[in-house]
């Protein structure tokens, strides 16, 4: 840890409850131990899943205070542990920092494990590299379950948020054709950008005439990152045979009509997960949209932020290169 700091800034909170409760901390930097990974933290991913752990009600270790919050991020290594292999000083990478017993992103440093980090690909940028962790991981996890491949016709609801424009992308280079459905005209547009074949506001009342006509025959599957009362009438589109996935947190929980199997996929890191969707990435430009970068000291804005209409990613920029 030569050249690195005893103690950080970190954005925790001392006892769970409001936005008011997330502020300014300095701590130590956490240490490293075997297997581990020293990250110094450029940008750091907000997720609605960092608002819950701020409130109490996502909680999946045990309990200490101050307690860093941030589930993912993006930066430099600059330090490894023993054991570590894959990983050396110096590389710039993203990781996830997910249910991190050593704390969160929302700092200046983490320390996670080996298994949950990622060599940065070329062509992706520190910005889109900090939104990508946990939107990645589920986004692939999701679509492999789905068995998505050439002359899959996928219905994506969600297509213009943090896990789905990023799956629709992903879909496409997997050889799917993709009837999404983004939010908003805003939304619409982006996921037109993206290279979806057929693009529906879901605000709109003509979105099952419209798939219907996209897949007269019937979807082979459908990746559901949504909830909404629209959404379960689409679902009986999907095939005798067919399979609808969505990953925890969307609420209402999807269900299957007769004949269609669901499943419920969650994207936590993995090494393999990761080189997969690193090599998807590298096919073409690949865009991780982001909508809106706070400061570190301003995290609990960043997250009220989610609460009102946006596309893609919401970051923190914790610190410059």
């Amino acid at each position: 840890m030569q050249n690195t700091p005893q103690q950080m800034k970190a954005m925790a909170v001392n006892e769970f409850g409001g936005p008011d409760k997330l502020t300014l901390h300095t701590l130590p930097v956490p240490t490293v131990d075997s297997s581990e990974v020293l990250i110094r933290v450029e940008i750091a991913g907000i997720g609605i899943w960092d608002a819950m752990e701020r409130e109490g009600t996502l909680v999946y270790n045990e309990v200490h205070f101050p307690r860093v919050l941030g589930g993912e991020c993006a930066g430099t290594v600059v330090a490894i542990g023993d054991g570590v292999e894959r990983f050396a000083v110096g590389d710039r990478v993203y990781a996830q920092s997910f249910m991190n017993d050593k704390g969160g992103s929302y700092a200046q440093y983490v320390v996670v494990s080996e298994k949950t980090v990622a060599p940065m690909p070329d062509g992706l940028d520190i910005l889109m590299a900090g939104g990508l962790p946990i939107a990645g991981a589920t986004a692939l996890s999701n679509l492999q379950a789905l068995g998505t491949s050439n002359e899959t016709k996928l219905i994506l609801w969600g297509a213009s948020g943090g896990v789905g424009h990023v799956a629709l992308q992903l879909a496409k280079r997997m050889g799917a054709s993709v009837f999404a459905i983004a939010s908003g005209a805003d939304g619409v547009e982006l996921a037109k950008r993206l290279g979806a074949d057929e693009v529906v506001d879901g605000r709109g009342d003509d979105v099952g005439q419209r798939a219907r006509a996209f897949a007269p025959d019937g979807f082979d599957t459908a990746l559901v990152l949504t909830g909404g009362d629209d959404i379960q009438s689409t679902l009986g589109l999907v095939r005798q045979g067919g399979i609808i996935a969505f990953p925890n947190g969307v609420m209402p929980e999807p269900k299957a009509p007769d004949g269609v199997e669901l499943k419920k996929v969650n994207g936590f890191a993995d090494p393999m997960l990761f080189d997969q969707l690193n090599r998807l990435m590298s096919i073409g430009k690949f865009q991780v949209h982001i909508a809106q970068i706070f400061p570190l000291e301003e995290a609990a804005q960043a997250q009220e932020a989610m609460k009102q209409h946006y596309l893609g990613k919401i970051v923190l920029r914790v610190s410059d290169k």
